[in-house]
């Protein structure tokens, strides 16, 4: 289940106001459950012209009430009142996509009825103060307020893994590489064809070099390189003759050298493909505001949904005992200020579930969206509870005037 909400503030949301704006919707080809019910009590009364629906309200004390949205038949409109001058809007619905499309044609159902711009009216959508606070106090607190971000982003969790793997090549001038024609080794579980492609992408991307290469077929000595395929083809017809093997140089091999760039390097070495792998994930899933900054301070990043604070630390290895303990204080130190904190220990090694006070540790990352999903979908479920009354009340009506009469 999905939601968003928003709050309409107004001189007045007494019962003649709620019964008109019911009534409205109604026109407008909301169901209500309050109008519902509101017609069922009304077919069993003496004088069903004495049931008003305003009094109905009135009886009631506190107000909130069920819709379901014209075009959407599976989402509900909740209203609920709050104090004597707001009104909670909450959509819910199966998927974000039908919660956004469904709180759209709410607000504007709702403008026309009630006359005026709705963002005059509304003081609170999807509670922005505590985006607004994040950002200004949980941020900085952490560290976290620059992102400390290079000039390289990896976001597809295959191409990440990939550059771990080429990192753990030999180093041929001072850089990692592998030839094009060894890359199966890189990810023996896929087509070479299919590495070699994510290879080529990632080159186009500007996170790889190529190089082109000529290759003494016996020993393996690199005999010439060049970032071009023309240099490489020039050196070939040149009349010289290998001085490992004594072949002539136009009989040897010519090969494709990928090579890891510096700046690759200090990308993977301070786990910052990790932290994009973690913010792909969380923005897929509809998070709006996510920090990282790797090393900055006790959490390499956070991230705010509805109220609740996620703080991560990521690691190539599993989180040490000190990793846990100083995200353990960070989360301890952020939740005595009153935010809700899901603490995550992020690792690329497989290994076991494990939880240690406050900090969940998740190795391996395949399952970061697994553990997301609950994790959004708990803070979703914390946040409707804190929204909405626990009861519905649709009708209040004295039990005698539905009695027959004496």
């Amino acid at each position: 289940m999905f939601l968003e909400y928003f709050d309409l503030k107004r001189p007045g949301w007494d019962a003649d106001a709620l019964a008109a704006l019911l009534t409205r919707l109604q026109e407008s080809g909301y169901q209500s459950l309050t109008l519902d019910a509101h017609a069922v009590v009304a077919r069993y009364g003496q004088m069903p012209g004495e049931f008003a629906l305003p009094p109905a309200i009135a009886a009631a004390g506190t107000f909130a009430d069920v819709l379901i949205p014209p075009a959407q038949r599976q989402a509900r409109l909740v209203l609920a009142r709050q104090g004597a001058d707001t009104l909670r809007a909450v959509v819910l619905g199966r998927s974000q996509h039908e919660v956004r499309m469904s709180a759209t044609a709410a607000k504007m159902h709702l403008e026309a009825v009630l006359g005026g711009r709705i963002g005059d009216m509304m003081v609170d959508e999807n509670g922005r103060a505590g985006l607004v606070r994040f950002r200004a106090e949980a941020l900085p607190a952490l560290h976290l307020a620059g992102n400390g971000r290079s000039g390289v982003e990896v976001r597809n969790p295959a191409a990440a893994q990939l550059l771990i793997s080429l990192r753990r090549q030999p180093q041929v001038h001072q850089k990692a590489t592998v030839l094009a024609s060894q890359v199966a080794a890189l990810a023996p579980d896929r087509p070479a064809d299919q590495t070699r492609e994510q290879l080529e992408q990632l080159v186009g991307d500007g996170i790889l070099d190529r190089w082109h290469v000529v290759v003494c077929r016996e020993s393996g000595q690199w005999l010439a390189f060049s970032p071009t395929a023309e240099e490489a083809r020039s050196f070939l017809a040149l009349h010289l003759n290998c001085p490992h093997c004594g072949r002539s140089v136009g009989e040897e091999q010519v090969d494709t050298a990928y090579r890891l760039g510096t700046e690759v390097e200090a990308y993977l070495s301070d786990n910052r493909w990790i932290c994009d792998l973690v913010e792909t994930s969380l923005r897929k899933m509809g998070v709006e505001s996510v920090a990282f900054h790797p090393g900055a301070g006790a959490a390499d990043g956070a991230a705010w949904y509805y109220g609740s604070v996620l703080l991560f630390r990521a690691t190539d290895a599993a989180p040490t005992a000190a990793d846990v303990d100083a995200l353990d204080a960070a989360a301890a130190a952020l939740e005595a200020q009153g935010w809700h904190v899901d603490a995550l220990g992020v690792s690329n090694t497989p290994a076991p579930p494990e939880t240690r006070g406050r900090v969940t540790v998740i190795g391996g990352l395949s399952t970061l969206d697994t553990v997301f999903e609950d994790i959004l979908a708990d803070s979703r479920r914390r946040l409707l509870a804190s929204l909405l009354p626990a009861q519905l009340q649709p009708v209040v009506v004295p039990l005698a005037a539905l009695l027959p009469a004496s």
